[in-house]
């Protein structure tokens, strides 16, 4: 099966999309399941509310970060198949609903959100840049997740 074509363009298409696949069931095109995909989302929405745990040294964020942020903002897309941080990705969660949960509240948080940490790949965002970056990253994964109906 097919990867579809998705693009999540707010906050509030994140939340749609989420509760789309967990209201009407999917197929995965991919390896991970909604939950699976909830948790490693959360990862990274918990991160710019609440800080990251680490940060690549300033040189790999300016050399490598900037850039690869311009092209994620530009094109609208990721790479499928890149690497990630191990301590993003998570075995199925025995329950998919508190995982899906969890994603949808970290997103209304950053929906009132006045300000956000610092990525640990990216450096400083703007709220806009942020918001861009969220929705990209869900469409990517989301986009594995094939809905029943």
């Amino acid at each position: 099966m097919e990867r579809r074509q998705l693009d999540i363009d707010s906050y509030d298409a994140i939340i749609a999309e989420l509760d789309r696949l967990e209201q009407a069931g999917y197929q995965r095109a991919g390896n991970w399941s909604l939950g699976q995909v909830c948790k490693h989302l959360s990862y990274y929405l918990r991160g710019s509310l609440e800080g990251y745990s680490f940060m690549l040294p300033w040189i790999v964020r300016k050399l490598i970060g900037r850039p690869m942020l311009k092209r994620i903002l530009t094109s609208r897309s990721m790479k499928a198949g890149s690497r990630t941080i191990p301590g993003s990705v998570f075995e199925p969660p025995e329950d998919e609903h508190a995982a899906v949960a969890e994603a949808r509240e970290l997103v209304q948080r950053l929906k009132q959100a006045d300000q956000v940490h610092p990525s640990p790949m990216f450096g400083p965002l703007t709220l806009s840049e942020c918001e861009q970056l969220h929705t990209g990253h869900a469409a990517h994964h989301l986009s594995f997740l094939i809905p029943q109906s």
